[in-house]
């Protein structure tokens, strides 16, 4: 399936952006029960979604609705 970045409404991006944040904190999360190594990937993980979500949201500045963060 893939669908026109343009097919999208700006609480779709929201959607998205929100959903990223939540997957970072979740990787967070789950960090401090594993080996440092695989915490160290996990965090690596956890920042590219933090910083992925920043880029869309720069790149959609519509009207923002903190609640969905």
């Amino acid at each position: 399936m893939t669908i026109n970045p343009g097919e999208l409404s700006p609480d779709d991006w929201q959607r998205i952006c929100a959903a990223l944040r939540y997957l970072g904190r979740d990787l967070h999360h789950r960090s401090f029960a594993v080996t440092q190594q695989r915490r160290e990937l996990l965090w690596q993980e956890m920042d590219q979604c933090l910083a992925l979500a920043e880029r869309l949201e720069a790149g959609f500045p519509a009207e923002q609705d903190h609640a969905l963060e």
